[in-house]
């Protein structure tokens, strides 16, 4: 219906109101509207945000700041010089009754955000109400703009509405929530008529049209409820679902009156009290996102999570941080709502397209079957009688891949009996065994331990998994939370045996074939991080919560220490590849005796790259691929050697010598002109880089000759599709900065580091070589110009450092910016290497390593190599230094003060940088 003309019924809340005929009156005697209303939207605004702030009563708020926006658009309608409105009197002037303004959409529905679009249908009788409109409708709508206000809007004809309307689903959709604002109402009457499911987009079309629109939108989202920054609208258990849900059952009830229709049994009363307050807590964050962001804004953006959960009154704890706690809430509430949509979706399905009938019924025993794709328990009400029908109907389920899901009966049979799940139902050995033939069913253990956890099974039939349910770690490392990421592990360790995964990950993809008991892998992938919500090393929580379970779950001795060590071991490999020096013999010894024996070792290589792509995809670049490798398989020919039987090093650098001078030879490089430049980086030269890479650098220091100009040469590591990253030589006298200067001209160029390589002959020349990768965490490839631009830079700059200092100053990306992480500094020496082994923790921020080799030339260090970890928000980074004798550093004091100094450097750097 048009808004009143006089007052509209507000609710009865401290917020604005609007006389209508004070403002048409106002209007009419003013020569523009624009210095009356836009003090009164703004008036507005800041009222509504001061009632949020007190109430948090956003369901209130959204209805009525649509019903203010509803008052200020008829007035300004009617001052626009429509004059649509007829006098009673006057009943032949009806040629002025052909026009009217709708609300459609959200705003349609009576639902405004501070921030949303305000979608508008101008619709007229036919052209020649357009015709004769047109100047008005012009000047309405340039006004509006003028407004400032967020304005969807279309101006179509009766015709027109209903010509779109049948070829765009988004169209009818918004047509379906639609109401009179101002103009002739028996247009929309026409156009309702018009539009209705018996004309167009009957009941099953539309159906079946906004269920697929529905599931591509979740693909689009990552078919996860769980991101670092979800959308609180179009993520799956979101607003949107909801709305989905209204639509399908306005279109095809003919209202969408949950209440009511909960009376009809279309859902529970359970269901419409967890309908209402998921939606008033999703309006509460999509409230204040727009109230902080002062934009349509319905991402949780991570930089605005810890002022929204403020607002919203959720306050840091021993156990939790506030905006942990706001999220754990959110990301719960969006594993309900999808539950619910689950059901709802299922139940309106069978109401439109009619229920099982005999020739669509697969019986799978007496207590399962399935009737249109999905399965269903014969008589829910046997559950408390047949409770290990709980676990067994997601064994039936994994077993089919052509069933579609649990039926809406089903769904909530499960709801209302999984409390059946106790310990004493937990240590049942029946129960056991369907869970481990769970498990051992490859085809689809992935999607049905997902399911399992959606409906509230999973969860509860091992609680230390229930405990990580939506909890997310604020941080930039971990984009998921503990329990999507340990889903997506699992399902990870799956992709390993799809072909069209053998280019990504060539040796997990063998590997797997010889694993004999997958489920020991997928048992791990769940229990890893189980302890994280317990006190201590969650690695070490996890062991033992996984000690339990295969005790209880009946594995063989053998597997049940495999997973327990796996769990306990899950970082071990990992942060070997990123620490140690993994062509060293000595240290590929040592990490080959904690691993034991070779299927400790393929097992645990399988698990490690899965925790870390299941992590964050981002993390898996092709260095880190090249670096897992070259661990596995030089800890396996340690292995074939024998542990009692190591290479030393002397044996090593003497092998890799003479496969180098072989090569050598055929290129016409002689023996005696490859050792006089061997001579002077020294034995850690060979070590460290190989006999490929040797080759390479004697070929290009031969062709550089005498030149007193740096040397900066570039190529792959590697010539895989997908793996490696990008090497830069370097070779010139060295000078103090040196380390400084590279740094800060690569983090100029958005190159990343991953590791560096630094040497100095006894001639003072530097041996340096850097690997990096670019800013989105791929090598530089066969790329000309870039190569050549990298090349151009680093020279410039070698060849002039004192110009250094002016390009380490880099903005500091917007989420960084937000961790004031304090940097902590350990020191020890190894003994094998002998170096000072410096390990730095602290928030990452442009040209930090510059600053760190500003450090070392300030207080005589040299630097002999660095292993560059960045996770997140922070860098773990491992420098190998000595005294300026070449030295460890054994000096109390003198540690002491390096410790200070480099976080006294780096935390001022921090907290300036934060500020910029």
């Amino acid at each position: 219906m048009a808004a009143d003309k006089t007052t509209v019924d507000l609710p009865n809340i401290d917020l604005p109101s609007i006389d209508n005929e004070a403002l048409l009156l106002q209007l009419s005697a003013a020569i523009s509207p624009l210095p009356i209303v836009k003090p009164l939207l703004a008036e507005i605004k800041q009222q509504c945000h001061d009632y949020f702030r007190q109430t948090l009563d956003a369901t209130t708020l959204v209805a009525h700041r649509c019903k203010l926006i509803d008052q200020i658009l008829f007035c300004l309608w009617q001052n626009s010089g429509f004059n649509t409105e007829l006098d009673s009197a006057d009943t032949e002037n009806t040629d002025s009754a052909n026009i009217a303004l709708l609300a459609v959409g959200g705003y349609g529905r009576g639902e405004l955000q501070p921030h949303s679009d305000i979608d508008l249908l101008i619709v007229l009788e036919n052209e020649t109400a357009f015709d004769k409109h047109k100047e008005a409708l012009q000047s309405f709508i340039t006004l509006l703009w003028d407004l400032k206000l967020d304005i969807g809007h279309s101006v179509r004809t009766l015709d027109e509405c209903v010509t779109e309307a049948e070829k765009d689903l988004t169209i009818i959709t918004n047509m379906m929530e639609v109401r009179t604002l101002a103009g002739d109402e028996t247009l929309l009457k026409q156009l309702q008529k018009k539009t209705d499911p018996r004309t167009i987009w009957s009941g099953p079309e539309f159906f079946e049209a906004k269920w697929e629109e529905l599931k591509k939108r979740h693909a689009k989202h990552e078919d996860t409820e769980y991101n670092l920054e979800p959308n609180v609208k179009n993520s799956p258990g979101t607003l949107r679902d909801i709305q989905t849900i209204n639509w399908m059952a306005m279109r095809h009830f003919g209202h969408d009156d949950l209440e009511e229709l909960r009376q009809y049994k279309f859902l529970t009363e359970f269901e419409l009290s967890l309908y209402q307050r998921s939606t008033e807590f999703l309006w509460q964050l999509r409230y204040a996102l727009h109230m902080i962001s002062d934009r349509e804004e319905d991402r949780l953006l991570f930089d605005l999570q810890i002022d929204i959960a403020k607002i919203l009154g959720f306050c840091d704890d021993e156990e939790m941080l506030g905006v942990e706690r706001m999220m754990l809430q959110f990301y719960r509430n969006q594993l309900a709502l999808t539950e619910l949509t689950d059901i709802l979706l299922v139940h309106i399905k069978d109401d439109i397209f009619g229920d099982c009938g005999a020739d669509s019924i697969e019986k799978i025993d007496d207590d399962i079957y399935i009737c249109n794709g999905y399965l269903r328990l014969t008589d829910p009400q046997k559950l408390p009688e047949k409770p290990e029908l709980l676990l067994r109907i997601f064994v039936e389920l994994a077993k089919r891949s052509h069933a579609q899901g649990m039926h809406s009966s089903t769904i909530r049979a499960l709801h209302d009996h999984r409390d059946l799940i106790d310990q004493e139902f937990r240590e049942k050995p029946l129960h056991n065994q369907l869970f481990m033939q769970l498990l051992k069913n490859d085809l689809q253990v992935s999607s049905t331990l997902r399911r399992m956890m959606h409906y509230g099974i999973l969860g509860r039939y091992i609680p230390e998994f229930g405990s990580i349910i939506g909890h997310m770690q604020y941080d930039l490392f971990h984009i998921y939370t503990v329990d999507e990421h340990s889903l997506r592990m699992v399902q990870m360790l799956r992709r390993y045996r799809y072909f069209d995964e053998r280019e990504l990950f060539p040796l997990a993809s063998n590997l797997i074939h010889k694993i004999k008991r997958k489920d020991v892998l997928y048992i791990t992938a769940l229990l890893h991080d189980a302890g994280k919500m317990c006190r201590g090393e969650h690695e070490v929580a996890g062991a033992e919560i996984a000690k339990v379970f295969c005790q209880q779950h009946k594995l063989t001795q053998y597997d049940a220490n495999m997973v327990e060590w796996l769990v306990r071991n899950h970082l071990l490999m990992s942060q070997a590849s990123q620490r140690i020096d993994i062509n060293n013999p000595e240290d590929i010894h040592q990490f080959a005796l904690e691993v034991g024996d070779m299927d400790h070792l393929q097992h645990l290589f399988l698990v490690s790259v899965a925790d870390i792509y299941s992590t964050n995809p981002k993390l898996w670049t092709g260095w880190r691929a090249e670096q897992m490798r070259t661990l596995y398989y030089n800890t396996k020919q340690a292995f074939r050697r024998g542990l009692n039987n190591s290479m030393g090093k002397d044996q090593l650098i003497s092998a890799i010598q003479n496969e180098a001078l072989y090569e050598l030879e055929q290129l016409d490089i002689d023996e005696a002109h490859a050792r006089a430049i061997w001579d002077e980086p020294g034995d850690d030269y060979f070590l460290r880089e190989g006999a490929d890479n040797i080759i390479w650098h004697t070929q290009i220091i031969t062709d550089h000759g005498f030149s007193e100009s740096p040397l900066v040469a570039i190529r792959e590591t590697s010539d895989i599709e997908f793996d490696g990253a990008t090497q830069i030589f370097i070779f010139m006298k060295d000078q103090p900065n040196l380390f400084a200067v590279t740094t800060a001209t690569l983090d100029q160029l958005n190159l990343s580091i991953q590791d560096a390589r630094i040497m100095t002959s006894n001639n003072r020349n530097a041996v340096d070589t850097y690997i990096v990768l670019d800013e989105n965490g791929d090598s530089i490839g066969n790329d000309p110009v870039r190569i050549e631009q990298i090349k151009n830079t680093l020279t410039h700059a070698l060849s002039t450092p004192e110009e250094y200092s002016s390009v380490i100053q880099r903005r500091t990306p917007r989420m960084l910016k937000l961790f004031q992480i304090p940097t902590q500094v350990t020191i020890s020496n190894d003994p094998v290497m002998k170096r000072t082994v410096l390990e730095v923790t602290a928030a990452d921020r442009p040209g930090l390593l510059a600053r760190m080799g500003e450090f070392f030339m300030q207080h005589n260090l040299l630097m002999h190599g660095a292993k560059i970890m960045t996770e997140g928000e922070k860098i773990s980074d491992v420098f190998f230094i000595s005294d300026s004798d070449d030295n460890p550093i054994s000096d109390p004091d003198l540690c002491l003060r390096i410790q200070e100094g480099i976080c006294q450097a780096l935390d001022q750097q921090v907290e300036a940088q934060s500020q910029v």
